[in-house]
Order: C-alpha cells, then sequence, then structure tokens
C-alpha cells in the first residue's frame, strides 16, 4: 500500500479542458468529466453528447470530424453555459489552458541561444 502522500498527486495534475485527441477519437472536456465525443464508425462520424442532466446520452451522426465538433460545440455549449449569448459560450467551451500556436523563425532562435546559456548553480 502506498503511503498517503504518494496519493495527493492525482489532485494538482492538470484538468484537460477543450478538445482533446486520443488517437482518432476527440473528446470535449468542461469541468473535470468528458461531455462530448466525437469519433470515426462505419457510417460515418459518430458524435455522443453526454452535457445533458437527464442519465441518457445523445447519439448523432455527422459528414466530417469537424462538422461533428462544431454540432457538438453549440449543442453542448447552449445546455452547460445557459446564461451566455451562444457565440462567447462557444468560444468559452471550446477554449483551451493553453494555446497552440507556431513560433517564429526569430522564436525559434531566440528559444536556442537561451537553451545554449549554462545555468549557473546557486
Amino acid at each position: 500500500m502506498l503511503p498517503p502522500s504518494d496519493l495527493t498527486d492525482f489532485k494538482t495534475a492538470p484538468q484537460p479542458r477543450g478538445w482533446v485527441q486520443h488517437g482518432d477519437h476527440w473528446g470535449l472536456w468542461w469541468g473535470n468529466r468528458q461531455i462530448a465525443s466525437v469519433q470515426p464508425g462505419a457510417h460515418g462520424i459518430r458524435v455522443v453528447l453526454s452535457c445533458r442532466k437527464l442519465w441518457k446520452d445523445k447519439e448523432v451522426r455527422a459528414a466530417s470530424v469537424r462538422q461533428g465538433k462544431r454540432y457538438a460545440e453549440r449543442w453542448c455549449a447552449a445546455r452547460v453555459l445557459e446564461g451566455l449569448p451562444l457565440k462567447e459560450a462557444v468560444a468559452l467551451l471550446a477554449a483551451n489552458d493553453e494555446p497552440v500556436r507556431k513560433l517564429s523563425r526569430a522564436e525559434i532562435q531566440q528559444q536556442r541561444r537561451l537553451d545554449a546559456i549554462p545555468n549557473p548553480k546557486l
């Protein structure tokens, strides 16, 4: 059995938020749970929406992953963030904590220069 101090790491790990990809499966995370998933199936793209207040999930089909993600964003935003306008609710729901952007050449060179500087030991 592990000591109690080792069991506290699960609460300090960052919780996923927004769209998270696992292989060919996309999951929309909000409030520490997955509220929608988009995955390819035999008959097109399968979209499972589980942010309803009832116990039953809603399942729909989409023509593409992009269309399925857009549908899931709007459907869940209308139910999870009821008080906000739809455009703001979708932006808030689909936003990740860390926006991914490509670095420019100057930023890459600057990062290499900073990494080449030896760190003094204090």
